[in-house]
């Protein structure tokens, strides 16, 4: 274990940020200081592990983002945390991160099945966004499919919203 000043430490991009926002999309938004003190920052971290890697002159959070980012609520920008830092390569990182979400989600499933279906279209997206823009494919056994039995969703409709497109913003897109 590293310690380093949270400051140096930032969201990732690409992929790793894709599951990074999905991971925090599919979290309970009860605000972290009604549950936890600055004091305890060090146990929850010795618990959850934050890995980073190096990338210029500042670091990107790899997997831990949850516990990262209660850190990153509760302490000064100038405090410094303990990390693991790691030199794996970008699609191992990107399969471990990938891996960390879908078993938190299934291990953690919420029983309301209005948060289930919400976790579910999260995944959904982040996969078609992982596909289509980083050519990275969910395993077989966490197809959509598969998925949706997993969490419990098996024979339900589950819609996703899709926003309509503005004439401008298709006359832009086509140019």
């Amino acid at each position: 274990m590293t310690k380093l000043v949270i400051s140096k430490i930032k969201s990732p991009s690409g992929a790793l940020g894709e599951i990074e926002r999905v991971n925090l999309a599919v979290t309970n938004q009860m605000p972290v200081s009604s549950w936890l003190d600055a004091e305890l920052v060090d146990v929850l971290l010795a618990y959850h592990p934050v890995s980073v890697r190096k990338v210029s002159r500042h670091y990107e959070v790899v997997s831990g983002f949850r516990p990262f980012h209660v850190a990153n609520a509760l302490l000064e920008s100038e405090e410094v945390i303990s990390v693991r830092i790691t030199n794996d390569k970008e699609i191992d990182l990107v399969k471990g991160a990938l891996f960390e979400l879908v078993t938190h989600s299934l291990m953690h499933c919420p029983v309301a099945i209005d948060a289930r279906e919400h976790v579910y279209r999260q995944l959904n997206e982040l996969s078609t966004i992982l596909r289509k823009t980083h050519g990275i494919e969910m395993p077989n056994k966490l197809s959509r499919r598969k998925l949706k039995d997993l969490l419990g969703l098996k024979g339900r409709r589950i819609t996703i919203s899709r926003q309509r497109k503005s004439e401008l913003q298709r006359i832009l897109e086509s140019h």
